[in-house]
């Protein structure tokens, strides 16, 4: 375990940490109310001073990932996205005429996302956070099981108890032959933790967990095992482009059989 102070916060390497729920959702309701984005992609895939770069990857993310789905989606299905923040694949799935549900933990994200899919139909926004997201579906008059369900970027904002929960439940919700895509930033070979540390790039006290690579695989693999699941898919998801030595954005795409 290596333990370091930066200017404001610790870092954690290699030894499980928790980070404080308050912080974080203090710095997504403080990111979406700046008005000095200069991408709307930036609220959500950070690289504040690579505008350009938040919009390479979208579209790389959706590219990469659209081509595993395409073939098993079709209109009139379902999707639910777990920490949806500005709608990003709302702007996929609804040009598709896929129904797209999306929850996130910061309102102003929600409102934000409400925003960018103004000019769409066949959809949902509602605040929630994930590790209660089942009571907020029942709240909002979702009760049903859905076609194909995102976490793209939350789980690293989960304590250990609250992400094992929070998976777990995921499956009462996964309809027959449904997809799941699972995206997180993951360490590339152990877990660091970043308490409130002070970020340059963001301008703002950053609270995250990048679990390994290892942890995750095993987590999903237990959750979504043989024969009720098949893996489709995992990897990287950006051959280049990337700008963090010790983190790396990392997938998996399951599906009930």
């Amino acid at each position: 375990m290596r333990k370091g102070k930066d200017t404001m916060g610790n870092r954690i390497e290699g030894e499980s940490a928790p980070v404080g729920y308050a912080a974080i959702q203090n710095f997504f309701e403080e990111r979406s109310s700046r008005a000095d984005v200069r991408s709307k992609y930036n609220y959500v895939l950070f690289q504040d001073d690579h505008p350009e770069l938040a919009e390479k990857r979208d579209a790389m993310e959706k590219e990469r990932i659209g081509a595993i789905l395409a073939p098993h989606i079709h209109k009139g299905m379902c999707v639910l996205d777990l920490g949806c923040g500005i709608g990003r694949w709302g702007e996929y799935f609804l040009t598709k005429g896929i129904r797209y549900v999306g929850m996130d933990g910061s309102a102003g994200m929600v409102e934000r996302g409400a925003e960018n899919l103004a000019g769409f139909t066949g959809k949902k926004l509602f605040q929630g956070y994930v590790q209660d997201f089942p009571r907020r579906l029942v709240e909002v008059g979702e009760k049903g099981e859905f076609d194909i369900l995102l976490v793209n970027g939350v789980f690293m904002y989960l304590n250990d108890a609250d992400f094992v929960k929070a998976l777990h439940d995921l499956r009462d919700y996964v309809a027959p032959s449904a997809l799941i895509y699972l995206k997180e930033s993951m360490g590339e070979t152990e877990r660091l933790t970043l308490q409130q540390v002070e970020s340059a790039e963001l301008k703002q006290e950053y609270s995250a967990i990048y679990r390994s690579i290892a942890e995750y695989r095993k987590a999903f693999e237990e959750t979504f095992s043989a024969p009720c699941y098949k893996r489709l898919s995992d990897g990287s998801l950006f051959a280049s482009g990337r700008n963090r030595k010790e983190t790396l954005d990392y997938y998996f795409v399951y599906q009930r059989i």
